[in-house]
């Protein structure tokens, strides 16, 4: 799924508090106290009940219900004792520890209400930065049909990680897939780095190995930028921790596999930049695509020379699934990674029994195996699938209209225009 529905998704798991029982639990109480007075003999008295239905309350009602439940409590207890026709003196007692209880539950549950109010507006503005920096995928871009999940490893988190960008271009319609180094909210300022670099560059480099040129400079200045302590980023350089910060800061990298569809989805150039092997879905199973294997982006000064781009031929009805290693390094219990080639063959089958499947099918059926396979995420995951159309009109979709919308990948683009050279 894309972003939107993965935003969705953590919303409705993180927001079941309350569960539906414990919502019922204070009226019960008070009820169950009724039921033991009248059935017990009179000098046995329940008030406690009463208190622990208003402490209840406290943490699932808003603060009137809380106030109602603590004014039951006590109108039952003065009807329960004016029905026995004995007033004892410890009543007294037990009702102004009702009144007090009711008071505290009350104040607890409009601080409760606020909290809520506050983490419920922070979630807003995380939403509203995932879609920011990973916008939701179209079904279709151009000569693709194309359809992805993202899931961060941190359960809190919206966003991690991992990254992905499609846009359409005057040389065709391209792709990012990566990995930051480390994972969760910390790794979030370079994802923001890497997308907006990308989106960029992907317009006006006509090579992709230009468009990873532009990433790599835009990531030395964010490493420069954590080494002089900019203002409201990092340490000053006059601090004694931005010596000792130093070495992390500089390690800045990302892994990550950039490609270029040719305007009819025919062909597909590919640079890897120390990512994982694209996988080629199709007749033959799942196999990888054998692209010359580069340094992660952010260690180019390392390389010796910079890894080719490399042109594939896609038959009609290959898919290619760009993942990061949070898919294939998913454990089970005992110990063994997720086999990601294998498990799409066994589900789609080879020669007469394979039917090119929609990438939203092997999206849905991905996010589920993976989640069965693994008890608990332990690193970021996405996964993007695409598959070209076979007959599309050369540049159909790739201009501004087609990006247009709520569900636009990432805003508008350019028109068609004659695919880069090899």
């Amino acid at each position: 799924m894309g972003t939107r529905r993965a935003a969705a998704q953590h919303a409705q798991e993180h927001h079941a508090w309350p569960p539906r029982w414990l919502r019922w639990l204070p009226p019960a109480l008070v009820v169950l106290t009724v039921a033991l007075d009248v059935l017990l003999p009179p000098h046995y008295t329940f008030g406690s009940l009463i208190a622990a239905s208003v402490v209840l309350a406290a943490l699932v009602y808003p603060v009137p219900a809380v106030a109602l439940t603590g004014l039951v409590g006590i109108g039952a207890l003065l009807a329960l004792h004016a029905l026995d026709g004995v007033v004892e003196m410890r009543l007294v007692g037990i009702l102004l520890t009702l009144v007090v209880v009711t008071a505290v539950s009350a104040v607890l549950a409009a601080v409760r209400e606020r909290a809520r109010w506050r983490l419920s507006r922070v979630e807003a503005v995380a939403e509203a930065v995932q879609l920011a920096l990973l916008r939701p995928l179209p079904a279709r871009l151009g000569p693709l049909r194309l359809a992805g999940f993202y899931r961060a490893a941190d359960d809190e988190a919206l966003i991690g990680g991992d990254l992905y960008s499609v846009r359409p271009t005057p040389f065709g319609v391209r792709v990012v897939v990566g990995d930051v180094k480390g994972k969760g909210v910390g790794a979030t300022g370079t994802v923001a780095t890497v997308t907006a670099a990308f989106r960029e560059s992907a317009m006006v480099q006509p090579r992709l190995d230009e468009v990873a040129e532009r990433i790599e400079t835009a990531l030395d200045l964010d490493r420069a930028d954590a080494r002089a302590g900019e203002p409201g980023v990092g340490a000053g350089p006059s601090d004694p921790g931005a010596e000792a910060d130093r070495p992390e800061t500089e390690e800045v990298f990302v892994t990550a596999v950039l490609l270029e569809f040719e305007d009819d989805g025919s062909a597909v150039r590919v640079l890897d930049r120390g990512h994982p092997p694209l996988l080629r879905l199709g007749p033959g199973g799942a196999s990888e695509l054998d692209a010359e294997y580069g340094v992660p982006l952010g260690f180019g000064e390392l390389a010796g020379r910079e890894p080719r781009t490399e042109r594939f031929e896609l038959a009609p009805g290959e898919l290619l699934v760009a993942y990061s290693d949070g898919v294939t390094e998913a454990r089970d219990a005992a110990g063994v990674f997720y086999p990601l080639a294998e498990r799409l063959t066994e589900r789609y089958g080879t020669g007469s029994r394979y039917v090119p499947p929609d990438p939203a099918d092997v999206v849905t059926f991905l996010q589920a195996d993976v989640a069965s396979w693994a008890a608990g995420l332990a690193d970021d995951m996405v996964v993007v699938v695409l598959r070209p159309e076979a007959g599309a009109v050369a540049g159909a979709g790739t201009g501004a209209g087609a990006a247009a919308g709520p569900g636009a990948a990432m805003g508008p683009g350019a028109g068609p225009g004659a695919a880069a050279p090899p």
